[in-house]
């Protein structure tokens, strides 16, 4: 099908460009979106004059050009709508609810950090009433949570209420808005990879130690979350490697645990072959990272061992990809059915 016949499906992707193009450079002129674009002026004049309309984007006065008439600047207005994002973190031994409203830049605009004692379906309600009366351009929310989901319900979690419940349906008929839920270490393996400008490296695992909890990962390929088939891939504390990860005192012995996760990296290793593997727990030090790396050198193949990091803020790297997943929601989406 030839799309350039179709008047209605090139104005809307003329629109989602121009306005992808004013987002990226944060303010921009119609001659400077002209050069980015290859559109006209007149029809970035248009589609300009609908954008600032609609609230997208905003006039912030004239600026100078080279030989004529000063040229109107335009800005693109990351606070027309913002997405909300809730998760959990274990922190000293007690679950942590981060609550983040964030601008489309991913900018957060209000925080909420408190204590969870008992994390029921409806538990998050009253945090989202509370956000969505002070910001009601919130159009999309993000859960951040240890467990995984298979078509809109809860298939495990940490939190044994939760489990079995069709938790998207909940939240998506309550608020009426896009909702998304998101594994925790997933998101923490999105945003690390982000963070640290890895996006183009094959694969990339992130594996989480909790102090409560066993471990989870977290698996990247080519810049995008790998999770398979029903969203189970990354659950490393059931592979059968005979380890007790609930075995507190496996953490405080650095010789069985650098050879425990020495042991999960080289069946990860065989399987994936990442380029990296990011750690993270709160007994991790760089010595262990020293002696893991040893041993995975001396038991995979030459050149194959991969470089293993040590992830300063696991709660950084989890807001940063569950952010981003949050604000994909929001992202105008254009279907070119053939």
């Amino acid at each position: 099908m030839n799309i350039s016949g179709n008047a209605l499906v090139m104005k809307e992707l003329n629109i989602h460009l121009v306005r992808r193009t004013l987002k990226a450079q944060r303010e921009a002129t119609k001659h400077q979106i002209a050069g980015a674009t290859g559109l006209s002026t007149v029809t970035i004049g248009t589609i300009l004059q609908k954008l600032v309309e609609d609230g997208i984007v905003f006039e912030v006065g004239l600026v100078a050009s080279m030989g004529g008439r000063p040229a109107q600047q335009y800005r693109f207005n990351e606070h027309y709508m913002h997405g909300l994002v809730l998760f959990t973190h274990e922190q000293d031994g007690r679950d942590l609810l981060h609550v983040r409203v964030v601008d489309l830049y991913g900018n957060p605009v209000y925080e909420q950090d408190t204590v969870l004692t008992d994390i029921q379906l409806q538990t998050f309600e009253s945090y989202i009433d509370a956000a969505v009366q002070m910001y009601p351009t919130i159009k999309a929310i993000g859960f951040g949570l240890p467990g995984f989901e298979y078509a809109g319900k809860i298939i495990f979690a940490d939190y044994p209420a939760l489990a079995g419940t069709e938790f998207l349906a909940h939240y998506q008929q309550r608020y009426g808005m896009p909702v998304i839920f998101e594994n925790d270490v997933n998101a923490a393996c999105l945003g690390y990879c982000k963070r640290q400008a890895l996006e183009a490296e094959a694969a990339v695992v992130y594996m989480y130690f909790p102090q409560r909890y066993p471990p989870g990962g977290g698996i990247t390929i080519n810049g995008t979350l790998y999770k398979g088939f029903n969203n189970y891939a990354g659950e490393v504390a059931m592979m059968p490697l005979d380890i007790n990860w609930h075995d507190p005192d496996l953490y405080t012995s650095t010789d069985r645990i650098c050879a425990a996760i020495a042991k999960l990296i080289t069946a990860s290793g065989g399987l994936l072959n990442p380029h990296s593997v990011i750690l993270y727990g709160t007994f991790l030090t760089g010595e262990h990272i020293s002696r893991i790396q040893q041993a995975c050198a001396e038991n995979l193949p030459p050149n194959s061992t991969p470089t293993i990091r040590l992830a300063d803020d696991f709660t950084l790297d989890y807001q940063t990809g569950l952010i981003e997943e949050t604000l994909a929601l929001l992202e105008p989406q254009t279907v070119i059915s053939l």
